[in-house]
């Protein structure tokens, strides 16, 4: 019979070699809405409630995984329901993304984002509102790599060596601008047009089909992965996004939003932070 010392050698053993994906999350309503309108997805972990909430996880059951921030368009009606609506699409949709081949994951997010685009469309018809509507930032890992998709001005940032790096692009008018050489990126961080989305789940485009920008796939093992909505990147500078994420905290999520709310706080704010 072995004794206590083999078996810990024996675990210890087993998991060498064994990939862990270390996550950190946080959403919080803010300083000055009344309601989250936020959601987020964390594989293995589902939707969130809709109330201020923070944790972390270690995970370590998988190779594969799917995590996103979803935002209700603030002022809109029924954002809050927008976004729900977005999450629980990516929940149903995560088994298909996670059994895919890296080659179809963009194929199979665009299909996501059109069943979601429906529904909320649907939603929207169904309650004569206006207008409503979610952003989406996804990352599905694959190892070590991460495919980053987004629609919207949610975002995705990679943080390595004390530099930060904002992997997605913000569908905006003021970013259209400035791709026109109409505006400067100073100019677009200031105008009101850097708010007005030019494309997110709920658009009116039932049965056409919507489709999400897609990434270069980055290595994140030398780096921390940040998904967030606006409400952080708003209210935070990347200085003090990269003093966060450069730390050894298991909370970066928690510590980001408090950031954001000690700064002022004007939207809602919601973060996964993932380290491999």
């Amino acid at each position: 019979m072995g004794t206590i010392s083999d078996f810990f050698d024996m675990v210890l053993h087993k998991n060498i070699g064994k990939q862990t994906v270390r996550i950190s999350y946080a959403s919080n309503v803010g300083k000055v809405r009344t309601k989250n309108e936020d959601d987020l997805f964390i594989d293995g972990l589902g939707t969130r409630a809709k109330e201020n909430m923070a944790g972390n996880r270690i995970l370590n059951h998988s190779e594969r995984y799917v995590f996103a921030v979803c935002d209700g368009m603030g002022g809109e009606q029924f954002g809050d329901e927008a976004s729900s609506i977005a999450a629980r699409t990516i929940a149903h949709f995560s088994y298909v993304l996670n059994a895919s081949k890296p080659a179809d994951l963009s194929d199979n997010v665009n299909a996501l984002a059109t069943e979601a685009n429906n529904r909320i469309s649907g939603m929207v018809y169904a309650k004569r509102a206006n207008l409503s509507g979610s952003t989406l930032v996804m990352a599905c890992l694959r190892k070590n790599m991460a495919y980053i998709f987004n629609l919207g001005d949610s975002r995705a940032y990679f943080c390595k060596g004390g530099v930060l790096r904002q992997i997605t692009d913000d569908h905006t008018v003021a970013r259209r601008k400035v791709k026109s050489d109409i505006i400067s990126e100073n100019e677009a961080k200031s105008t009101p047009d850097s708010h007005k989305l030019t494309t997110f789940l709920g658009i009116d485009t039932r049965w056409i089909g919507l489709k999400a920008q897609s990434y270069e796939p980055i290595d994140i093992r030398s780096g921390v992965l940040l998904l967030c909505s606006d409400g952080l990147s708003d209210m935070c500078s990347e200085a003090e996004i990269t003093e966060i994420l450069s730390g050894e905290h298991s909370n970066s999520a928690e510590r980001l939003v408090n950031k954001a709310i000690e700064n002022g706080g004007q939207d809602n704010i919601t973060c996964i932070v993932i380290k491999i």
